[in-house]
């Protein structure tokens, strides 16, 4: 298995286990884990060893999100030309399809603050197990922006629209119990308890015949609402909001703040 910059890639055929592998900037996705997750999702998909992708992140976070430093950057280094943003929200978007397109069942452990993009890679998980003292959030419109990467209708397919509403509009944390109560997590359990508790979800999967697993989760994917035509504006939107004043304003009062812990 290959070595990468960002990702902690451990062998344990059937079962592949990535950590995200940022712990001094929290974990945060900047291009370079973009593309490594994109680059071993997409070589895993097509590798029958593997039957099961657990994802978690190093230390005490699973992804602060999005690199909003990175971002600011992009921004300022790209002025002149911001199609640059669309075609990273494209980017984006094909990403999280390949979760749905994989044969692997994957599941997300998420052992800390999942917040923006660490809590859409974790949606697109077919099982998502969340430790108690972890938090799920979604800043985005705290930073003047909107909750992009087809994270939303995602979101609504999972917790339904009034609830996607209150989570991106608030911006509230919520814990791991009140994210097992709305069916955003598969099970909530302590800190002490989230690898064994993979490992007891891995162990059950695994007695049964692996093809009509996968098979039941590309019917499940399946009948879910497709939101293709959705996912073009979002990308044409999220290239107009981050040329607003406003959101530039946002950008930089965040990353101008102290670190503080789980951000960047």
């Amino acid at each position: 298995m290959k070595n990468y910059e960002t990702l902690i890639v451990e062998d344990r055929a059937p079962v592949l286990f990535v950590t995200f592998n940022r712990p001094e900037k929290a974990n945060a996705m900047n291009n370079q884990m973009d593309k490594e997750l994109s680059e071993l999702v997409s070589a895993v998909g097509c590798d029958q060893n593997y039957r099961f992708i657990v994802f978690t992140g190093a230390g005490k976070v699973f992804s602060a999100g999005a690199d909003i430093k990175e971002v600011k950057k992009n921004i300022e280094e790209n002025a002149a030309d911001p199609s640059w943003i669309r075609k990273d929200q494209i980017n984006r978007q094909e990403f999280l399809r390949k979760f749905d397109a994989l044969d692997q069942i994957t599941i997300a452990a998420i052992n800390g603050p999942a917040f923006g993009a660490g809590m859409a890679l974790a949606m697109a998980c077919d099982f998502r197990i969340m430790a108690e003292g972890a938090a799920l959030s979604l800043p985005e419109v705290e930073r003047g922006m909107f909750f992009s990467g087809g994270g939303t209708p995602r979101l609504v397919n999972l917790v339904g629209a009034a609830r996607a509403k209150e989570l991106i509009m608030l911006g509230d944390a919520i814990s791991a119990q009140e994210a097992k109560d709305i069916g955003l997590v598969t099970k909530a359990v302590t800190a002490e308890e989230l690898f064994s508790a993979v490992e007891e979800m891995l162990v059950k999967l695994q007695k049964k015949p692996f093809d009509p697993l996968r098979i039941t989760k590309k019917i499940v994917n399946a009948s879910v609402p497709r939101f293709e035509n959705l996912l073009y504006y979002e990308a044409e939107l999220q290239e107009n909001m981050l040329q607003h004043g406003e959101t530039l304003e946002q950008i930089n009062d965040f990353v101008s703040q102290p670190t503080k812990a789980g951000r960047k």
